[in-house]
């Protein structure tokens, strides 16, 4: 539980739900929302508290401002429950209140924009380590960056951050008819899978059609943690008390600005609405300075989103649909996104966005994929119903994975699925890909967790998943001693051709003998493959033709011991009948008469070797022995 030390009263209600741990953010105006890492008490999954200490509002000395502060944060949550999209942060548990305090709980929350980009008002002292920033030089020369170890802001992440928050505005305006009014770092929340969601819906305004809205401007008079930040508020709003749609992308345009100017909005009003209009009229020379930072693409779109006349601004629409954002990468993640939001309830769609999924992956930056990408792979392969979509991405993800990458990051994941009780189209599409993940896979963990998959399988009652595993084994045998194959790999085979009456899997079964042969002793092959071979009665032209080709292989070598004695007296006998199986093809009876052939030319070959060695030739007497039978 957290200490008093932290929060100045246990007695809201939501720590009846909740169990907090440390700060790690704050977000909303002027930051007055702390946000705690939580643990919900129900079925102990990670979540985000977000906190707001009435005593903050106590300099503010008269009661009704103080209200007006608790007013604004209650509405903010409010419609935060009641609006949802993906791209607007999730609600877990509404406001609860107290004399103290509010509070709310969402997903579990990295950090707001705001805080990643610097500004730590409201933090504890002990800012957390993935926070800091850190001075690093680039071809802008010494400028504070976000820097947060692994957690730098990456051009990828940007892009698809702004295209997320564009995503969320375009929403607001389209589907529910209302403007954001805040569109700041401090409403822009990054999730723990590092997904940008609009927050702080505590001041939008229902949009007229056809009309521009009236709303306040910043004053002096409102406590300012009741009103939007002045340093992102359009000129319309400021100077003519009027907004439409198009004053949340002025907005948006200064937090793009903000994210290539170490964090700095292009105004600094510092709460003085006069300083305001001063630099309002300045900005656009502040622009072309920070310009240079930013992708040449956005260069001019942002220029137009921050023009003071609304007619040159984009639509959110149309500004998701610049090339910038034409990337296979965007494009991938937002398919995930959309098959995520929609809660499994459509198949089709979780599969479209996985294939898709799993052409981008090996272009994917690493950030973005183990921070974004991963855990949702990792979720939608414990539902059975999932699962089946997400494991060709995972097995591209495993197959391009540096080697430490799989070990360190992927592997502790990926064990659980492979012990955990799956569909059979899951089980038989691991193994026919086993040899991706022996590739990387430790010698101890092939034998911990690859075996057993590959044994367990073979007690399938589902025959295709028997025939992965069968099918496994010429991938595997390296990895098998003598023991084994010859106590389970073996017995299981020749049961398995026993038990069923499906071709393809006897077909299996003799493949996999097959590949086992090189692994085999002389001894084990005469004892139990041989007989198992030569009793084989079954007449079907493929299984025929599987047992040909284990004999055949047999042949090329004489560590196998096929005598010819054992081939005249028990394999010929069991084939000749065979060649004249009306079932057979030309193709495959010709392939039988050559393996036939080949076994008489053995047959031939080794007989007259023994013979001549066997024969004994008198020698031939001289010619003056024989003169004494001349008369």
């Amino acid at each position: 539980m957290l200490k008093h030390s932290i929060i100045s009263d246990d007695s809201n209600p939501i720590l009846k739900h909740y169990d907090l741990q440390r700060q790690v953010g704050t977000a909303g105006p002027e930051n007055v929302w702390k946000i705690f890492e939580a643990i919900r008490l129900e079925d102990s999954k990670e979540a985000s508290v977000f906190w707001f200490e009435k005593k903050v509002a106590d300099k503010l000395h008269k009661p009704r401002r103080r209200e007006t502060v608790s007013e604004i944060l209650r509405k903010d949550v409010t419609q935060l429950s009641r609006i949802r999209h993906p791209k607007i942060i999730s609600i877990q548990h509404g406001v609860e209140e107290c004399h103290d305090s509010l509070a709310f709980a969402t997903e579990p929350i990295f950090a707001s924009l705001s805080n990643i980009l610097g500004n730590y008002e409201r933090m504890p002292a002990n800012i957390p380590q993935e926070l800091k920033i850190m001075q690093k030089r680039n071809i802008f020369g010494m400028r504070r960056v976000p820097f947060t170890g692994d957690h730098e802001f990456i051009d990828m992440e940007i892009k698809y951050g702004i295209f997320q928050i564009t995503e969320a505005l375009s929403f607001l305006h389209s589907s529910e008819h209302l403007i954001h009014r805040n569109v700041c770092p401090q409403s822009i929340l990054i999730t723990k899978r590092g997904a940008w969601k609009l927050a702080s819906l505590g001041f939008v305004e229902k949009t007229k059609e056809g009309k521009k809205s009236s709303c306040q401007s910043w004053t002096t008079k409102i406590p300012k943690m009741a009103q939007p930040d002045l340093n992102f508020i359009a000129p319309e709003v400021q100077l003519e008390k009027i907004c439409t749609p198009l004053s949340d992308m002025f907005s948006l345009g200064m937090v793009i600005c903000a994210i290539y100017n170490s964090g700095k909005s292009l105004i600094s009003a510092d709460h003085l609405p006069g300083l305001y209009v001063k630099q309002l009229d300045q900005m656009h020379e502040t622009f072309g300075i920070v310009a240079h930072r930013m992708p040449l693409q956005l260069v001019e779109p942002v220029e137009k989103m921050i023009n003071r006349d609304t007619r040159y601004r984009p639509t959110a629409q149309l500004f998701s649909m610049l090339k910038y954002f034409t990337d296979p990468v965007v494009s991938g993640l937002q398919l995930l996104d959309a098959a995520v939001a929609a809660d499994r309830k459509d198949p089709v769609q979780r599969a479209e966005a996985y294939a898709n999924l799993s052409q981008v992956i090996p272009i994917m930056p690493r950030k973005i994929l183990y921070r974004n990408v991963f855990p949702t792979l990792c979720q939608d392969c414990k539902s059975g119903e999932s699962m089946v979509f997400a494991l060709p991405a995972m097995l591209t993800m495993i197959d391009f994975a540096p080697r430490d990458d799989y070990i360190d990051i992927i592997l502790p994941e990926f064990r659980n699925i492979m012990s955990s009780s799956k569909p059979v189209q899951a089980t038989v599409y691991i193994l026919n890909k086993l040899d991706i993940i022996l590739s990387k896979t430790p010698l101890e963990e092939i034998k911990s967790e690859v075996l057993p998959l590959v044994f367990n399988t073979l007690d399938s009652q589902s025959l295709q998943a028997q025939e992965a595993a069968l099918s496994a084994f010429s991938v595997i045998k390296e990895y098998l001693d003598d023991n084994i194959i010859r106590k389970m790999v073996l017995p299981r085979a020749k049961s398995l051709f026993y038990r069923s009456t499906n071709v393809r899997l006897r077909i299996n079964a003799l493949t996999c003998i097959d590949h086992m042969l090189d692994s085999l002793g002389k001894m084990l092959i005469l004892d139990e493959v041989l007989p198992f071979l030569t009793d084989i009665t079954c007449q079907d032209a493929d299984v025929v033709m599987a047992v040909v080709g284990v004999y055949k292989h047999m042949l090329s070598d004489k560590k196998f011991g096929l005598t010819h004695n054992l081939i005249a007296t028990k394999v010929m006998p069991s084939l000749i009948p065979h060649t004249v199986n009306p079932g057979l093809s030309m193709e495959q009876f010709g392939d039988l008469m050559e393996v036939l052939r080949e076994m008489l030319e053995q047959i031939d070959r080794q007989r007259r070797n023994k013979m001549k060695l066997e024969t004994v030739i008198l020698p031939v007497p001289p010619r003056y022995e024989y003169s004494i039978f001349v008369t």
